[in-house]
């Protein structure tokens, strides 16, 4: 963890402890109780061990290395080389290229011509001597060049591999566990925490670690530059290096010399690495109730969030909170009154003064700020009832005309229902004349069909498959009867009645 964030947790947990030791929301029985098991539960598993080292490297050889490197790159760019000449003599028929060497070659050795040309044709050899420009890289310049970067390379890694392995053994580790018993069931508690990042790294220490990382890059990339890959196929030189005039005259190739100079005559380490141990078992007091507080804080956690008490825990803040700045302004207040009611103004010391003013103040900003958020408020609400009167006004309109339009409405449904009613009436009256007549022609249908199935039987015609056995058969066949039965009665009375007007009216 980096000092920033130390110094942030620290000023956290000063804070945390402050809040807990607030004498204005002191901790109930159940608390203490609480707080008293999980002190008294693990000690016998309670460490803290620590290793890590502290880091000192020698700013000398690192700035020389750091200020050779532009040399280096530049000696690989100047791609120093030694060009080789050599002739070969080819066939005529073979050859590609003709250079003026090759021609003087051939004015000396006329050998090389078998035959003379008749006139007009040209002179044709029959072999030529071809000369080839051959580039050879590994001049003793540039091997001495590939012989110092390599000797850097390994300088520096060497250096670099111990103080990352001394590092890489820092470790930090922590562990309690706690088992106590409660009125309403058990709790357990265990922690178990592993660092193995190095611990608080100090600005300066990764600062030097980044700069070597930075060298071991840029020799890595000096080495697989071209020039490099070619020079690493020849051999390596050794020591004593012969200082050629390249080597002592160009100032980057005696720049390399140079580094070459320090670097073996180097005989330090170049570090210091500083070894801390230490094994805390158990837990020192204070530490002791941090493990406490942790595992306090652990079942607030659970509590929080496995009951979702979040909303009802911010209202209770936020009452809270209302409180203490209440009462506080009425601390101020008391003082401020005790001031003015005990002296008089000549009394009051330069201190009371002073305390009299800051009082005066925040009193004074603390009631301009509620009025201010007052005004701002007020003119909120005017602002929500002005909103809200146009939306009352276009809300009345908007009834004004729906009930316009409900007259509307209900005058026509009146009508509509008043015309179907006088529709449904005709067509009720209509509908019961049909049903009238229909039963009529359905009386003398079955009368009908009574007469005509009498006469058969009378005459002894049997009618075609005449089954009456089945039921809506015989049904019909009983209506028929009852039709012809009211048929028989009503003619039988207007019989009778004309019978006696002829035979008895006679009599008399």
């Amino acid at each position: 963890m980096s000092q920033n964030q130390m110094d942030r947790y620290y000023r956290a947990a000063k804070q945390f402890t402050k809040q807990l030791n607030d004498v204005s929301m002191p901790a109930d029985d159940a608390e203490k109780k609480l707080r008293e098991l999980f002190s008294r539960s693990g000690s016998e598993t309670e460490k803290l061990a620590s290793v890590y080292y502290d880091v000192s490297v020698d700013q000398e050889w690192v700035e020389r290395i750091e200020s050779a490197l532009p040399h280096l790159e530049a000696a690989i760019r100047e791609d120093r080389q030694f060009i080789k000449t050599e002739g070969n003599v080819t066939p005529i028929e073979r050859v590609r290229k003709i250079s003026r060497t090759s021609v003087e070659h051939l004015s000396r050795h006329s050998e090389m011509i078998t035959h003379v040309p008749e006139e007009g044709e040209d002179l044709i050899p029959d072999k030529l001597n071809v000369f080839e420009n051959e580039s050879n890289y590994a001049i003793y310049e540039n091997r001495v060049l590939y012989m110092v970067i390599c000797y850097t390379r390994d300088f520096v890694d060497y250096r670099f591999f111990k103080i990352s392995k001394a590092r890489k053994e820092s470790r930090s580790e922590m562990e309690f566990r706690k088992s106590i018993l409660t009125p309403n069931g058990p709790i357990k508690m265990e922690l178990s925490y592993s660092d193995l990042t190095n611990g608080m790294n100090q600005k300066q220490d990764m600062e030097i670690l980044m700069r070597l990382d930075t060298i071991a890059a840029a020799i890595g990339v000096l080495l697989s530059m071209p020039l490099m890959k070619n020079v690493a196929l020849a051999p390596m030189v050794q020591a004593p290096i012969t200082r050629t005039n390249v080597l002592r005259m160009d100032k980057h190739f005696k720049e390399v010399v140079a580094l070459y100079d320090y670097l073996s005559n180097y005989t330090e380490e170049g570090y210091q690495l500083e070894r801390h141990e230490k094994v805390v078992a158990p837990f020192p007091p204070a530490l002791q109730r941090s493990a406490v507080e942790m595992s306090m804080y652990t079942s607030y956690l659970y509590d929080l969030y496995a009951n979702d008490l979040g909303r009802t825990l911010e209202e209770r803040y936020l009452q809270e909170e209302a409180r203490r700045e209440a009462e506080e302004r009425k601390q101020r207040e008391k003082r401020l009154e005790a001031i003015f009611r005990g002296k008089n103004t000549q009394e009051i010391s330069q201190e009371e003064f002073l305390e009299l003013l800051a009082e005066s103040t925040a009193i004074g900003e603390e009631k301009e700020e509620q009025i201010r958020k007052l005004q701002n408020t007020i003119a909120a609400a005017q602002g929500a009832a002005e909103e809200a009167g146009r939306r009352t006004a276009s809300l009345q309109d908007e009834v004004e005309r729906g009930r316009a339009d409900a007259d509307a409405l209900k005058q026509k449904l009146y009508d509509t229902q008043k015309e179907h009613a006088s529709q449904t009436e005709e067509m009720q009256a209509k509908l019961t004349e049909a049903q009238e007549e229909l039963s009529q022609q359905q009386e003398r249908c079955r009368i009908l069909e009574a007469r005509i199935l009498g006469m058969l039987e009378q005459y002894g015609v049997k009618k075609p498959e005449a089954d009456m056995t089945e039921r809506e058969e015989f049904l019909e066949l009983e209506k028929e009867k009852e039709a012809f039965d009211r048929f028989f009665e009503r003619n039988w009375g207007t019989a009778k009645r004309k019978i006696r007007k002829r035979i008895l009216w006679k009599r008399r």
